[in-house]
C-alpha cells in the first residue's frame, strides 16, 4: 500500500492535494498488523494441531505394540547368518 502511494505521489504534479495520502499510510499499515496478527494465530493453530496428531499417533502406537519374542526355533531362525553359515542349529 504504501508503494503504491509513492508511486503515485511520484506521477502526480507538485501542486496536488495531498489530503489522502496519511489516510491511505495508515490504512496500510493497519492492513499490514493485521495480516502479522491473523497469520501469527494460524501459525499457534496449525502448531496446536500438530501437537494433538503427534501425541495421538504416539498413544496409538503405544497401544497396538506388541512385543516379539525372539526364540531359536521361530520361523526367521533358517535365515540367521549363524544358522546359513554353520548349518542347522543342534
Amino acid at each position: 500500500m504504501l508503494d503504491e502511494d509513492i508511486y503515485r505521489l511520484a506521477k502526480i504534479s507538485p501542486d496536488s492535494p495531498l489530503d489522502r495520502l496519511e489516510a491511505d499510510i495508515w490504512a496500510g499499515v493497519a492492513a499490514s498488523n493485521l495480516a502479522k496478527r491473523t497469520s501469527r494465530v494460524i501459525a499457534s493453530f496449525q502448531a496446536g494441531i500438530m501437537v494433538i496428531a503427534l501425541v495421538g499417533a504416539a498413544a496409538a502406537g503405544a497401544a497396538s505394540a506388541t512385543p516379539e519374542r525372539a526364540t531359536i526355533s521361530s520361523a526367521g531362525a533358517a535365515l540367521a547368518p549363524s544358522t546359513l553359515l554353520l548349518g542347522t542349529p543342534s
